[in-house]
């Protein structure tokens, strides 16, 4: 069992993670522990290779805003502590520009 320590001064828990596509990316995340899927901005998507623009699959996400239809792609590789997970469904969604993290895990 991986073993993270964080400040609990700090507004959110953030973690260092690798995600595989066309490329490899180590964007850092939020870890959200209410996480139905893990939520990755467009530009990432993109360079993963992704095409979420074309995705059949759409979930709908709430946000400060409102409800959006957002949509949901497959991630090849994703690595988070150490532990490895393939095939992880990830929801496209920018977050506000100057946050602390550049993904969710939702």
């Amino acid at each position: 069992m991986a073993k993270y320590r964080f400040d609990p001064k700090l507004p959110i828990i953030a973690l260092y993670t690798k995600l595989e596509g066309k490329i490899t990316v180590k964007p850092k995340l939020a870890l959200d522990t209410g996480a139905t899927y893990v939520m990755i901005p467009w530009e990432i998507a993109g360079a993963l290779g992704l095409e979420p623009e074309l995705s059949k699959e759409r979930v709908d996400i709430i946000t400060a805003s409102g409800i959006e239809r957002v949509p949901l792609v497959t991630v090849k590789s994703m690595t988070v502590l150490g532990k490895e997970a393939k095939g992880v469904k990830a929801v496209v969604h920018d977050l506000p520009p100057k946050g602390y993290v550049d993904c969710l895990i939702r």
